[in-house]
């Protein structure tokens, strides 16, 4: 096997690998056992024709397809080791030549982060201020939500519940054609047509109403862009909720433990209070993550951010299928290319890319660890907060070496952040580094 390096960059090496007939016999003779008990050959019990035999019945060509891609696999895994190469990720493997075999072979290596000094930023956490009249806000709405609705006989109000048939032509065609549905008028319900609520405002149960409204620009069909649309509105009743009053009854209402209407105001507090601590945390995660990223220099190979837009793209496909649609028909329904669409995911990917890596590379540095107990604690209160406790299915799903991995890496990202968020404030002291660490200890034996 001959190896040359075409490119050896910081974040990829790209190795070219002639293999000669020695390297790869054993692969054709891997092809030979798997082939010979497939193919009857006169005048040999089956599975037992020589190799030169089969190679004469099948051909070489159809032997060494059998044996190519465990051959090329093999021979890059040995070459990488021989180059003495850790590869990040898989490497990404182009065939120039199968007789003799040539490969050319892409291999992405670690990121490169040098994290600029985080030590020294400075952010303020956003002060939590919740008061009275955000806990009345929220005893409003849901006052106004558990409200039953009420027949009344009284002009229509914005919120009102309206039952009506509709119809909207625009020259004659019908673009809208409803009966007997409900319809609660507001300022920002733009259905069918914007204005269309403002017209029903003031009317009775009963009300015969007819009008035109302007179908606008972006209505979804340029045939009927900036036409007049002519709508006839049959109301057949109107609704209003019947608003209770703020007392302990309507609390106990809400649900079990809210004997009084205080207590329910409390609960509402605590509720909004939490709230707010985990917004003024993450806005200060988002800020020092910003400035983090800033002052870091993130390298990595092109093929990483390719394989990650695969990786979002299968998603996306499967999430098609679900619904019942084929891509191709998505793609030409919003009239863009697959291309086109990579493209234009391929900034924002790049850009949760470096976060991650500067992340993984922040909890290097910090000595962030998920401990097996931490981690069998965590997914044990997971069990209990999902109701699974007595699911044998519950336990052996959280058992999976797959879901452990993926609970420990948001552990060990909640850590990363909740300590750069103390180092920001000016909370966590300076981490002494191993060598620092190491002349200390060193000093303190010699003095003894």
């Amino acid at each position: 096997m001959k190896i040359t390096r075409e490119a050896d960059l910081p974040t990829e090496v790209v190795l070219n690998i002639e293999c000669d007939e020695q390297d790869v016999d054993p692969y054709l003779d891997w092809a030979y056992r798997r082939l010979v008990n497939r193919v009857r050959i006169p005048g040999f019990r089956k599975g037992k024709a020589p190799r030169r035999i089969l190679e004469q019945v099948v051909g070489r060509d159809q032997l060494l397809n059998e044996a190519l891609e465990r051959a090329v696999t093999g021979l890059v895994d040995r070459a990488v080791k021989e180059e003495s190469l850790e590869p990040y990720i898989p490497p990404n493997l182009d065939i120039t030549s199968v007789e003799p075999l040539q490969i050319k072979a892409t291999v992405p290596l670690e990121p490169n982060v040098q994290l600029g000094d985080y030590r020294i930023l400075r952010i303020e956490r956003q002060a939590v201020d919740v008061g009275d009249d955000q806990v009345d806000d929220v005893l409003e709405r849901l006052r106004t939500e558990t409200a039953p609705w009420e027949p009344v006989d009284e002009p229509v109000q914005f919120g009102d519940q309206l039952t009506i048939d509709v119809t909207g032509t625009v020259e004659g065609r019908n673009i809208v054609d409803n009966k007997g549905i409900e319809f609660i008028p507001s300022m920002e319900n733009k259905l069918p047509l914007p204005g269309f609520s403002v017209m029903l405002e003031g009317s009775k149960k009963g009300d015969d109403k007819t009008f035109t409204l302007q179908v606008p620009d972006d209505f979804g069909n340029e045939e009927y862009d900036g036409k007049e649309c002519r709508f006839h509105v049959v109301i057949s009743e109107v609704k209003r909720r019947a608003l209770p009053d703020l007392d302990d009854e309507f609390a106990k209402g809400i649900g079990p433990g809210f004997d009084t209407l205080e207590a329910l105001g409390e609960s509402v507090m605590e509720n909004l209070v939490s709230t707010a601590e985990r917004e003024a945390d993450q806005e200060l995660y988002d800020k020092a993550m910003e400035q983090v990223i800033e002052g870091s220099t993130v390298e990595f190979a092109d093929v990483l951010l390719e394989r990650q837009l695969d990786h979002m793209w299968h998603e996306r496909t499967q999430a098609l299928q679900a619904q019942r649609m084929d891509m191709d028909d998505y793609l030409n329904q919003i009239g863009k290319t697959e291309e086109e669409i990579r493209e234009e995911m391929k900034p924002d990917t790049r850009e949760g890319m470096v976060r991650s890596f500067v992340l993984r590379k922040l909890a290097e540095e910090e000595g962030i660890e998920v401990s097996d107990e931490e981690l069998d604690e965590a997914i044990d209160q997971l069990v209990v907060d999902s109701g699974g406790t007595g699911d044998p299915s519950v336990r052996e799903a959280v058992s999976s070496e797959e879901f452990r991995n993926s609970i420990a890496s948001n552990m060990k990202t909640k850590k990363t952040l909740e300590r750069l968020a103390l180092i920001v404030q000016g909370k966590e002291e300076e981490k002494e580094s191993p060598a620092e660490a190491e002349t200390t200890t060193d000093e303190e034996q010699g003095g003894e």
